[in-house]
């Protein structure tokens, strides 16, 4: 039996707390991925995990075991890295996580040309505007704005989005161009379905913050529906400004009360915290922030 294959599997499924969804991560069959577990029960002659038709859980070997074998692995993947040394072509898999709308406008084209550079990683990229846990999905970095939760990740900065006031020149013309925040609450918006706040804009403004009750008109999850909706006039509304350049260039939209703006978003890449950070995840850290210090 490979002792570290059967490892890894066990950490998986440790970690996602199924057996199928650890076959699926890692491109078994639930069956396989039951043998794995069976054969490193056998091999340590304990239990490690008490299983059922309906759920999964770890024995206190199993909890035990996956406490040393974490870092086990980590430890073998970098004994590895400094056997191949600093110029090694990378491989492995690398998985990242980030927000749709800036994904598919930016991310997109920055991994894939990292890939490009790299031949031999396979590339993940997940776009999803939930705040997934990188354990569970198994995700070597996440791209993510606005203040960050107290995760014990590591982060690192690359800067910040500013969220400015737009709308389409067509709802300026039958509504008129709102000058003050009293003027907005006459006004309906289109926002973010996601927003901590209902029928409200929580503006910055020369006296500070302010939340301005604004009817809501069209909502959304992701930001290429909401600048569809904005171009068409169905509303105003907060946009990051590199998301809608090309709108603002081509007249589509255009900024309103340029004292007020949505409060801007710092961007960060967060990874697991490990004394040991993998090849492929500092070099795309770098390669990250050259390519936004070009965006943001």
């Amino acid at each position: 039996m490979d002792v570290l294959a059967a490892m890894g599997v066990f950490v998986r499924v440790a970690e996602l707390g199924s057996l199928s969804a650890a076959g699926r991560d890692l491109k078994l069959s639930q069956p396989a991925v039951s043998q794995k577990i069976s054969a490193l029960e056998q091999h340590l002659g304990v239990r490690l995990v008490n299983r059922t038709t309906r759920q999964l859980a770890l024995t206190e070997a199993g909890r035990t075991y996956y406490a040393r074998a974490k870092p086990v692995l980590a430890a073998v993947d970098e004994a590895a890295e400094l056997v191949a040394g600093a110029g090694a072509p990378l491989t492995g898999h690398l998985r990242i996580q980030a927000p749709t709308g800036f994904g598919q406008m930016y991310l997109a084209d920055i991994a894939i040309a990292f890939q490009l550079e790299h031949p031999g990683l396979t590339f993940e990229l997940m776009l999803d505007d939930r705040y997934v846990d990188l354990t569970e999905q198994a995700v070597d970095l996440a791209l993510r704005f606005g203040t960050l939760r107290s995760s014990g990740l590591i982060a690192r900065r690359f800067g910040t989005l500013r969220r400015i006031l737009v709308a389409a020149p067509a709802y300026l013309a039958r509504h008129g161009a709102p000058d003050t925040p009293e003027h907005l609450s006459t006004h309906r918006q289109v926002r973010f379905s996601g927003a901590a706040v209902d029928d409200t804009m929580p503006l910055t403004g020369p006296a500070g913050s302010l939340l301005v009750p604004v009817q809501t008109s069209f909502l959304a999850n992701n930001t290429f529906v909401l600048t569809k909706a904005l171009v068409a006039g169905l509303g105003l509304g907060g946009a990051q400004l590199p998301q809608i350049r090309a709108e603002l260039a081509a007249g589509q939209l255009v900024q309103i009360m340029p004292d007020y703006q949505y409060a801007p978003l710092d961007v960060h890449a967060v990874y697991p915290t490990s004394h040991f950070v993998p090849a492929k995840v500092r070099l795309f850290v770098e390669h990250l922030r050259r390519a936004l210090s070009e965006i943001i």
